[in-house]
């Protein structure tokens, strides 16, 4: 399967049409719930499968990897070689995307290096840069009193929540391991062995952001891009709880950005960081920081709407506001010096001075004046 460490192109093509060639009428298989059951029909995506329960669709050859097995030996050995391939290939591919990253991030920096070079005998120009929020969907994984999750699949609660009721579009996608493990394709131990689960999944671990696809309309499946965003830009996680209104969305971890990626046609644009200047607010810190105390819509700013897309640009003074005030709640925390480092480092930065922060007004002050006239 390989030719000087790379995987031929046609792997993938090759598994993909002895999937289509597999014909699996009426054999006869065992599900770990189910019991006893017997294949109706099979396509390259899908396996249907009557059990006495009734009629059940699963994920093929997937389905496979720890819930179903085919009674006919020659046929389970046949399934079982299938998944090793695909496996195979899935590592070699993730070995391949990392390294492409690798090289995207090295020739970005390369860039940036040459740009600055070319622009040092120039006149200097006003800094366009701003700050980036995100909105992220609510994930509990690797969460404890002191840590807000972010970093690990989410519990079993939150997966039933963002599928059935939050209905995340990512969430309750085929392709999407919470999805498959919610309808008993794969198991627990399989979900969190996978090598993607989501963005917020690692969002702690990797401390990268992405900007999203676009969902809807005629511009459905395209990539956005990150335009404004620049090395020293402050990048804002936001969430909220299951349940609870927009206006209650909280700002779970701040972080400067030293590598962003604007994006192209084929991949969405991402911000991320390898420095020390990154910080997480613990779950009782974080519901005091709350995104909309800082932030307002041009369009109706009395109003706590987000609405489509994952990112709002942010102004400096705004992005100042959040660090003070993060840096005042952790008045008696550990890492209270150094919150209070990672402000006066940005304030420096943008040359902001005390006297420039007056106290946020966002949205949700914005409001309580408005329904107070």
């Amino acid at each position: 399967m390989l030719e000087n460490g790379i995987p031929y192109d046609n792997d993938r093509a090759a598994i993909q049409n002895k999937i289509k060639q597999m014909n699996l009428a009426n054999i006869e298989v065992v599900h770990s719930l189910y019991g006893n059951g017997v294949v109706i029909q099979n396509d390259e995506k899908y396996l249907d499968i009557t059990f006495s329960i009734g009629e059940k669709r699963f994920i093929f050859p997937d389905a496979f990897d720890g819930f179903l097995v085919a009674t006919d030996p020659e046929v389970s050995k046949t399934i079982t070689g299938l998944l090793q391939e695909i496996q195979e290939v899935q590592k070699l591919e993730e070995m391949i995307r990392i390294e492409n990253e690798r090289k995207r991030e090295l020739e970005l920096q390369n860039s940036i290096l040459v740009a600055n070079t070319k622009t040092k005998s120039s006149a200097p120009k006003t800094n366009q840069r701003e700050n980036i929020a995100f909105k992220c969907n609510y994930c509990d994984g690797g969460q404890s009193e002191g840590l807000i999750g972010f970093s690990g699949v989410c519990t079993d609660e939150t997966i039933k929540n963002n599928i059935e009721v939050d209905r995340r579009t990512w969430c309750k996608s085929n392709d999407c391991p919470c999805f498959q493990y919610h309808n008993n394709q794969i198991t627990r131990e399989q979900l969190e062995a996978s090598s993607f689960v989501c963005y917020e999944s690692r969002m702690l671990a990797d401390w990268k952001a992405y900007a999203g696809i676009i969902q809807n309309g005629d511009n459905k499946g395209r990539t956005m891009k990150l335009t404004k965003v620049q090395t020293n830009s402050l990048c804002i996680l936001t969430t909220r709880n299951p349940g609870s209104p927009e206006k209650s969305r909280f700002i779970f971890a701040v972080f400067l950005v030293d590598n962003a990626f604007v994006g192209d046609s084929h991949e969405e644009g991402y911000v991320s960081t390898n420095s020390s200047y990154k910080l997480v607010l613990s779950p009782s810190e974080a519901q005091s920081i709350l995104f909309w105390n800082y932030h307002a819509n041009a369009s109706k700013p009395e109003n706590p709407v987000w609405s489509s897309g994952l990112h709002r640009y942010i102004k400096n003074i705004q992005a100042a506001q959040i660090l003070r005030d993060i840096a005042n709640i952790k008045a008696d925390a550990p890492d209270r010096e150094f919150a209070l480092d990672l402000f006066n480092h940005f304030c420096e930065i943008n040359q902001i001075t005390e006297t420039q922060l007056e106290e946020p007004v966002g949205a949700l002050q914005i409001q309580k004046n408005f329904n107070s006239e």
